[in-house]
């Protein structure tokens, strides 16, 4: 029963994480959906916008074919690529974007924390895991793709405070559900400050090879 029950958390978590970058896909592409959309149907809206883009894509090619005949191709000049990216290729470009930022937990309880793994899972990225620092360490700026940063952004907690009426002298409890991490985006780095952050993680043997369905970063 037990086993069951986690299983079912675990697929409750998966379809949650799918359903935010849908909706982060769909924002982009300009498609309007509501709040307590089914996963399900946003993936249609979706996938209908792409086959109506594709459409389009191929009307104006019929266009430009009978306005005259094509451009010739000079033997040094590569053909242009006319494929279009795939959804899950879109998803794992936006999702997978680093962001450079300093990341402090405002949760109370977690005071003592260095900082915690965080997991995004779906049937499009695959599984990206990554330990994330809080406060001093995120000082100078950490990276983190886009999925987990969107994940610690709507992340919450219950906040308890508890006052005393100075009249009556009675206690009175509050709470209150308030972000759980306060995140400053910095700007990206340059291509000679890269170049140097590069050569420091490979001198400390930092750098390590992930696979195209889990994603260690």
């Amino acid at each position: 029963m037990t086993d069951q029950t986690n299983q079912d958390q675990e697929q409750q978590t998966e379809a949650a994480d799918e359903l935010a970058l849908l909706k982060a896909r769909a924002t982009q592409m300009g498609i309007s959906f509501s709040n307590n959309i089914k996963v399900e149907t946003l993936r249609s809206k979706i996938q209908e916008k792409l086959s109506a883009d594709d459409a389009e894509l191929a009307q104006d090619t019929d266009e430009d074919e009978q306005d005259g005949p094509a451009e010739s191709v000079q033997p040094n000049e590569a053909p242009k690529a006319a494929r279009k990216k795939t959804l899950r290729e879109e998803l794992i470009e936006s999702q997978m974007k680093l962001v450079r930022c300093r990341i402090s937990n405002m949760d109370p309880k977690k005071r003592d924390l260095p900082g915690e793994i965080f997991t995004i899972a779906n049937e499009y990225i695959g599984t990206v895991r990554k330990f994330v620092p809080y406060g001093e360490a995120t000082d100078e700026g950490y990276h983190i793709p886009f999925c987990i940063y969107t994940d610690l952004e709507s992340r919450r907690f219950q906040n308890i405070r508890v006052t005393r009426d100075r009249r009556t002298g009675q206690t009175k409890t509050e709470t209150s559900f308030v972000k759980e991490f306060a995140i400053e985006i910095l700007p990206d780095l340059t291509a000679e400050e890269l170049a140097a952050l590069a050569q420091a993680q490979q001198a400390a043997g930092s750098i390590e090879s992930a696979s195209n369905t889990d994603y260690m970063v």
